[in-house]
């Protein structure tokens, strides 16, 4: 016991804000909607944060937990294509090809409890405890001990809200999502007060859903929905408040979210330009995945603007040949890519990715910068439309919150906090994680 607070000042807790951007936090202090935080910032640094390429939750937080890039720990959406064949799987925590931040604590014999991080499910043993979040199907599988799992049950616990029908039962939802958030809190202050820990990690999700679906009414302050967005920041500037103020201030603090948000535009389906121009052709009228993608097809698209090119001796009915002819169709189609409005920049894989994984990367990835959300529909008869989400990712503005820090660097990636948190708990950074620990670049205020 003595050597454990010997070490407490060594302690990292990472409240995790899911989907929230800096700039809507900089605006709810200004407005007096969360005070403990509008406090907070006058402590530390709060600043702007780029998440990963691209911005899904899958691929972000697994690019924070482990500090690497998609070329290393093999996450590169919510969806993948099974090895030698053109059908979908999707990704859990089984998947992941790099260590974790538990796994690297573990070896240090530090203790980690996570709560509700997406990308952990099915949760796997470490030394601490895990509650799986997003997306979690049974929370018996989602825990780790397993006996944590009734003291959940008990409370109530919620993986997650009901969002399916949130445009239209959105007074349903939003019940849930208060719900939700109640019993989030009393999960994680639960395991805080009785667990031993180095880190601590709790993320909240719900954000993520109020954005997606409510982000225009934050636009729309004389909506009807307006006052209860703020009154769910108000419940969470509270909790973050309850949590910090049980851990005091020797421990070091980070809040942090994945990736940001934005008002939607428009949705933009480039598998419908490419069907367009010939590249692409399925076997029926109303596809249900790539499977169904006729054999001649040299290109298909996966959420989010992942473009695979039909390679010989990659995909099973390649027809696009290595070499000059793969080199020349990536050139053609980034060309083409790039006059679809709403469409940026085109990115090669070898621009974003590196590591062991990377022939599993997309061979190309579609981004916008203008409010564009870029989809993988292949029924789609149109280049672009709206579906029922008001609110997109983005890759720029996501909130990061660094306690007793102040910061001399010019970009803060998300994948430099796994580091970061090594660097604060005194342990060796791996030399095979991306990141760079911000300790370097951020002088103690």
């Amino acid at each position: 016991m003595f050597s454990r607070k010997k070490r407490g000042k060594n302690k990292v807790l990472v409240i995790g804000l899911d989907g929230v951007p800096c700039r809507i936090i900089s605006n709810f202090i200004k407005m007096g909607v969360m005070p403990y935080l509008g406090k907070l910032s006058q402590q530390g640094t709060m600043r702007e944060m780029l998440s990963s390429i691209p911005p899904v939750s899958s691929v972000a937080w697994t690019t924070f937990f482990t500090g690497v890039n998609p070329g290393k720990h093999g996450i590169y959406g919510f969806m993948e294509r099974k090895p030698d064949s053109y059908e979908i799987y999707f990704p859990n925590s089984t998947h992941i090809k790099s260590s974790t931040l538990w796994d690297i604590l573990a070896q240090h014999d530090r203790r980690t409890v996570a709560i509700n991080i997406p990308q952990t499910y099915p949760a796997q043993p470490l030394n601490g405890v895990l509650v799986s979040g997003f997306v979690a199907l049974d929370l018996e599988r989602g825990v780790y001990p397993s006996t944590v799992c009734q003291k959940l049950k008990d409370m109530d616990y919620r993986i997650d809200v009901n969002y399916q029908e949130a445009a239209e039962k959105k007074d349903e939802f939003f019940k849930d999502l208060f719900y939700t958030l109640d019993k989030r809190q009393e999960a994680i202050l639960h395991f805080l007060k009785r667990e031993d820990w180095d880190l601590f990690i709790a993320a909240f999700t719900g954000t993520d859903r109020l954005h997606h679906y409510f982000w225009h009414e934050l636009t729309d302050t004389s909506s009807h929905y307006y006052p209860k967005f703020q009154e769910y920041y108000r419940r969470i500037d509270k909790i973050i408040k309850k949590i910090v103020s049980y851990i005091g201030k020797e421990v070091n603090l980070i809040i942090m979210a994945d990736h940001g948000f934005t008002l939607l535009k428009q949705e933009i389906y480039p598998n419908t330009w490419l069907k367009d121009k010939g590249y692409l052709k399925l076997k029926k009228e109303s596809p249900a995945s790539i499977a169904d993608i006729d054999p001649t097809s040299k290109a298909f698209i996966l959420d989010p603007g992942r473009v695979f090119i039909n390679l010989k001796g990659k995909m099973p009915e390649g027809t696009v040949e290595a070499g000059s002819e793969y080199e020349d169709f990536c050139q053609e189609l980034t060309r083409g890519f790039l006059e679809v409005k709403g469409i940026d920049k085109v990115f090669r894989k070898e621009d974003l990715y590196s590591g062991d994984y990377l022939e599993q990367a997309p061979d190309l990835v579609l981004f916008s910068e203008s409010r564009c959300d870029i989809k993988g529909s292949l029924s789609k008869d149109t280049i672009s439309g709206k579906g029922k989400f008001s609110g997109m990712h983005t890759q720029h503005d996501a909130l990061l919150y660094i306690r007793g820090l102040s910061s001399n660097r010019e970009r803060v990636y998300l994948i430099d906090l796994a580091p970061t948190i090594l660097d604060f708990l005194g342990l060796p950074i791996p030399s095979h994680i991306d990141g760079v620990s911000l300790l370097q670049n951020i002088k103690r205020g």
